[in-house]
C-alpha cells in the first residue's frame, strides 16, 4: 500500500466527514434542536457515525476521475480526492506530518495524565468532610475523594475505579450553597463516568487533530453534556440562583492548565450554559420526533451521495493472477491465457506511454450527440504492449468498441520492477467531447 493510496483514502474520508459535519449542524440549526439531553445523543450520534463510516460504507476496487480531456492512465485513487490535490507532490511530508501530529497529541495526553496524578499526589485531601460534601454526596450516591490545590482554577473530576475530585483553593472561601452546587456537578460527573467518555474523546482528537469538524463535533458534545449535568444539578438541588452564581463565580478565576478531564466550565461556553438554564427549551414529543426523522433522513441522504462522490478504494494486491486473451481479440478462436500481473506501487514503477493516439468519434455517437468517459482494465506486457483490454464503464453509441480498438495499438515503455520489466495492470480514461 502505497502512500499516495492512504492519503487519497483519508483525503476522501476527511471530505465525507466534513460533509456529513457541515449538513448536521445546519439541519440541528434549522430544526432547532436545543434540548441539552437531544442535542447530546445527536451529536454523539454523528461522532459514531463518522467513526463508523469506513466500516460501513463499501470499499471500492478501483478508483478513476471522472473528468475530461484524451485519453489518460490513472492510478487506483480514492474518489475525485486527486483532482483536489496532487497526491504526487504531497505525500513525501504530508504522512510524516500527520504521524507527528498524532505523536505529539498522544504526548499531550500522557503528560496530562501525569500532571493529574501529580495534583493527586501532592494536594492535600479534604478530611473530614463538610456537610455541604457530605450532603451532595447522599444527594448523588457516589463517593470519591476530594482534594484541595492552587495549582488548578476551576474543579477537575478524573479518575474512574478511584475517582477524584479536585477543587481550587478559594473553594472554601465560597458560600455554602454554592459549595453544594459545584460539589453537586462534579459528583454527576463521576455518576456518569464521563472520564471515560472525555478521556476516549481526548484519544480521538489526537487521531483526527487536523480535522477541524472533527473538534467541532467534540466541542458540540462537550458543551450540550454539561448543559446536561447543568440541568441535572438544578433539578436535584432546587436552587437555580445558587448555581447561576457558582459558574459566574468560577468564570471569574483564572483558568487551568489543559487537562484531560472534564472541567466545570468552559469559559467561552458560559454565554450558553447560563442561557440554557435561564431560558427553558421545550418542544412537543411529536414535534422531536419529526425533526429528528428529517435530521435522519437528511442525514443518510448525505452520507450517501459523500460515499458516491467521495469513494474508499480497496488495496489492490501487488501481484495479480488473471485469465486473459477473451477481450483483446473478440471471435478469435485462441484459448485464454494466464500471467501474473503486478499492480503500480511503491516498488514497481509506472509503464510510460510512448504512442497513444486518440480514438475516434462514432458517427452514431455524434448524431446522438453522445458525450462521455468510458473506463478500462487493460494489462501492459514486459515489452509494453497492451495484452488486454477490459471494458469497467460503458459510453455507449459504438464509442467504447472505438476506444478498445485504438488502447491495443498502444505501446508503452514498460513498468520495471528491480531494473526488471514486467506485466502490470492499469486503469484507463478515454474521454469523449463534442466541441
Amino acid at each position: 500500500m502505497s502512500a499516495s493510496w492512504w492519503l487519497g483514502n483519508l483525503a476522501a474520508y476527511s471530505v465525507q466527514v466534513a460533509l456529513l459535519v457541515t449538513v448536521g449542524g445546519l439541519t440541528g440549526a434549522l430544526l432547532r434542536l436545543k434540548q441539552p439531553r437531544v442535542l447530546l445523543a445527536y451529536w454523539q450520534a454523528m461522532l459514531a457515525a463518522c467513526l463508523l463510516l469506513p466500516l460501513l460504507e463499501p470499499w471500492q476496487r478501483m478508483g478513476f476521475t471522472p473528468a475530461g480531456g484524451a485519453a489518460r492512465v490513472t492510478r487506483t485513487e480514492a474518489g475525485g480526492v486527486h483532482s483536489l490535490v496532487s497526491l504526487s507532490a504531497l505525500h513525501g511530508w504530508v504522512l510524516p506530518a500527520l504521524v507527528a501530529g498524532v505523536g505529539l497529541g498522544l504526548l499531550r495526553l500522557a503528560l496530562g495524565l501525569f500532571r493529574l496524578n501529580h495534583y493527586r499526589r501532592t494536594a492535600p485531601r479534604i478530611a473530614p468532610l463538610p456537610g455541604t460534601l457530605r450532603d451532595a454526596q447522599a444527594l448523588v450516591r457516589v463517593a470519591p475523594a476530594f482534594f484541595l490545590s492552587d495549582r488548578v482554577g476551576s474543579p477537575v473530576t478524573f479518575g474512574w475505579l478511584r475517582p477524584a475530585i479536585i477543587f481550587p483553593q478559594r473553594f472554601e472561601r465560597m458560600e455554602e450553597s454554592q459549595q453544594h452546587a459545584i460539589a453537586c456537578h462534579e459528583l454527576l460527573h463521576v455518576a456518569r463516568c464521563d472520564w471515560l467518555v472525555n478521556l476516549f474523546e481526548e484519544l480521538i482528537l489526537a487521531l483526527f487533530w487536523f480535522h477541524p469538524a472533527i473538534w467541532w463535533v467534540i466541542r458540540s458534545i462537550r458543551l450540550a453534556r454539561e448543559q446536561v449535568v447543568d440541568r441535572e444539578v438544578v433539578a436535584l438541588t432546587g436552587a437555580r440562583k445558587p448555581y447561576l452564581h457558582a459558574l459566574l463565580e468560577i468564570a471569574a478565576a483564572p483558568r487551568a492548565l489543559p487537562v484531560p478531564a472534564p472541567l466545570f466550565l468552559l469559559e467561552s461556553q458560559l454565554a450558553r450554559r447560563v442561557t440554557s438554564l435561564v431560558k427553558e427549551v421545550r418542544m412537543s414529543k411529536p414535534r422531536l420526533i419529526a425533526s429528528l426523522v428529517i435530521a435522519l433522513a437528511v442525514f443518510l441522504a448525505t452520507a450517501w451521495w459523500a460515499v458516491k462522490t467521495f469513494w474508499l478504494v480497496a488495496p489492490l494486491p501487488t501481484e495479480t493472477v488473471v485469465t486473459y486473451g477473451s477481450f483483446s481479440q473478440p471471435g478469435s478462436n485462441a484459448p485464454p491465457k494466464t500471467l501474473a500481473v503486478y499492480t503500480v506501487g511503491d516498488d514497481v514503477k509506472a509503464p510510460v506511454p510512448i504512442y497513444k493516439p486518440e480514438a475516434a468519434y462514432t458517427k452514431e455517437a455524434k448524431a446522438a450527440k453522445r458525450e462521455g468517459t468510458s473506463v478500462f482494465w487493460i494489462i501492459v506486457d514486459a515489452s509494453g504492449a497492451v495484452a488486454d483490454v477490459e471494458l469497467v464503464r460503458s459510453v455507449g453509441k459504438g464509442l467504447d468498441e472505438s476506444a478498445m480498438q485504438t488502447l491495443r495499438t498502444w505501446k508503452f515503455l514498460p513498468a520495471m520492477k528491480n531494473g526488471k520489466p514486467v506485466p502490470v495492470r492499469l486503469i484507463v480514461e478515454v474521454s469523449f467531447r463534442l466541441y
